[in-house]
């Protein structure tokens, strides 16, 4: 039979584990690159995932500034987590998840006089 200093013992075990689990995950990031070279600042968006990825707010995400760039592309995406938003992932066990997204837009071609 179990003791109540050995059950104790191993619950301060596991909420040991639970929490530097946490805190040693808590903070990554993804970034693509491509041979675009920049041509704006990062522009910055939160999305959100619903219900282990079924929904996702927003569906798309629309690049106002590359648009307005005459650009048909990106030079830089990133993908951020950060504590708060693992945290919010843990506590409702993967219902909802957000995450930062960072991109920058490419550079606009040069226009030459040369045919």
């Amino acid at each position: 039979m179990l003791s109540f200093k050995t059950i104790a013992q191993n619950l301060r075990l596991l909420l040991l584990l639970l929490v530097s689990g946490t805190l040693f995950a808590n903070c990554y990031s993804y970034r693509i690159a491509t041979h675009a070279q920049p041509g704006s600042e990062f522009q910055t968006r939160t999305a959100h995932s619903f219900f282990w990825g079924l929904v996702q707010s927003p569906k798309e995400i629309a690049t106002p500034i590359c648009d307005s760039l005459d650009v048909n592309g990106v030079s830089v995406v990133q993908v951020q987590n950060n504590f708060g938003y693992s945290l919010i992932t843990v506590l409702t066990l993967g219902i909802w998840s957000p995450m930062k997204l960072q991109w920058k837009c490419g550079k606009p071609c040069q226009v030459s006089g040369h045919l």
